[in-house]
């Protein structure tokens, strides 16, 4: 499994890594060394793993020639039955690697991304490039019907047979169990500090909530991320120290941030499947996110939790005070929740399905 985030193959992909060991495969995960927590989770499951180094962050010719010379040598050491990439770079790099050696592979399209939302000729180069990689990928597995058509009508992906769409990567429902909510109620955005993400609309709607209900907590919780669309740490802080927002930084207890919540925002402009908002609603917490792909897909609107329009900040600060003003709909939304968790996005469920796809 080669992947632009290694923190990724801890969050989102041990349930398929696991089923893989399982299932009496040689696992091997690489992705760029930036978590010294991955090697000793990997080695835990039964996988191998070996960092790589690329920018995932930009397209650099150079760097990214690197990349793919560095994808086709492991390539050519390991003889792999199959390889399976993940994010963007990866699997456009991955792909070409991986026909150039004659080594079967798969991609997992876990979002668009930025690149794919905005037209221009970056957009233009990077659907050429992915178009040849999927050529050679015998399987693209896709989390939303949105970006499933876009990659059809863009004729990236020529061959609509090879498209498979799973509910994300599912969540491990076994660790993440419903909790007891807090009495008072507690918003909780995780996410990279990511304009994307919406995080500036959630300081906008933190503004407004409190406003009116003087006595509600708005955390904040992710990393900065340094790439393009970040949005600066400086200009989080400054919101805390306005007393709007609490920054909890990067959380290493997901579970604990979640059991110190009420509600789960997102308010992303878009995305594959959100790990974080299935982390939540198996929790048993409501979900406050935007009616675009990816996330309107984990909501049922008025029964698991509220959608809101994109970038809109007044709607997404009244569907928060909506909740932050009745308790009793914070608990049967969040229990709404954990049974959409159950019947729509059980991880060991989700894993066999792509197992059985891919090989």
């Amino acid at each position: 499994m080669l992947t632009g985030f290694a923190p990724g193959l801890i969050y989102f992909r041990q349930p398929l890594l696991r089923a893989l060991v399982s299932a009496g495969h040689e696992v091997i995960a690489a992705a760029p060394e930036e978590d010294d927590r991955v090697e000793p989770a990997m080695a835990a499951i039964g996988v191998d793993w070996r960092p790589i180094e690329f920018d995932r962050n930009h397209m650099r010719p150079v760097g990214d020639l690197r990349f793919l010379r560095e994808v086709r040598s492991i390539l050519r050491t390991l003889a792999p039955d199959r390889l399976l990439c993940a994010t963007v770079k990866p699997n456009i790099y991955g792909g070409w690697a991986a026909q150039a050696e004659g080594i079967p592979s798969a991609a997992m399209v876990t979002g668009l991304g930025t690149v794919f939302m905005n037209a221009g000729w970056r957009r233009r180069i990077a659907a050429r490039m992915l178009r040849r990689a999927c050529r050679h990928h015998s399987t693209v597995f896709v989390q939303n019907p949105e970006d499933r058509d876009d990659l059809l009508q863009a004729g990236i992906v020529e061959d609509k047979s090879k498209l498979i769409m799973t509910p994300g990567e599912g969540i491990d429902l076994q660790l993440w169990t419903p909790q007891p909510l807090p009495a008072e109620p507690v918003f909780l955005m995780l996410a990279r500090l990511l304009v994307a993400k919406g995080v500036r609309e959630y300081i906008e709607a933190a503004q407004l909530v409190r406003a009116k209900f003087p006595n509600v907590r708005m955390q904040l919780a992710g990393i900065e991320d340094a790439g393009s669309g970040g949005v600066p740490l400086a200009e989080v802080r400054q919101a805390e120290r306005a007393g709007l927002i609490e920054y909890l930084g990067f959380v290493s207890d997901v579970p604990a941030a979640i059991l110190a919540s009420s509600v789960c925002v997102l308010p992303s402009w878009h995305e594959g499947t959100p790990h974080g908002v299935l982390e939540s609603m198996a929790m048993g917490r409501a979900v406050v996110t935007t009616d675009v792909r990816g996330c309107n897909q984990t909501v049922i609107d008025g029964q698991t939790g509220l959608l809101v329009p994109v970038r809109d900040a007044p709607a997404l600060a009244a569907a928060m005070c909506q909740l932050a003003g009745d308790a009793d709909l914070r608990i049967r939304m969040g229990f709404a929740s954990r049974r959409l968790a159950e019947e729509r996005f059980d991880a060991d469920i989700v894993a066999t399905s792509m197992m059985d796809a891919m090989l």
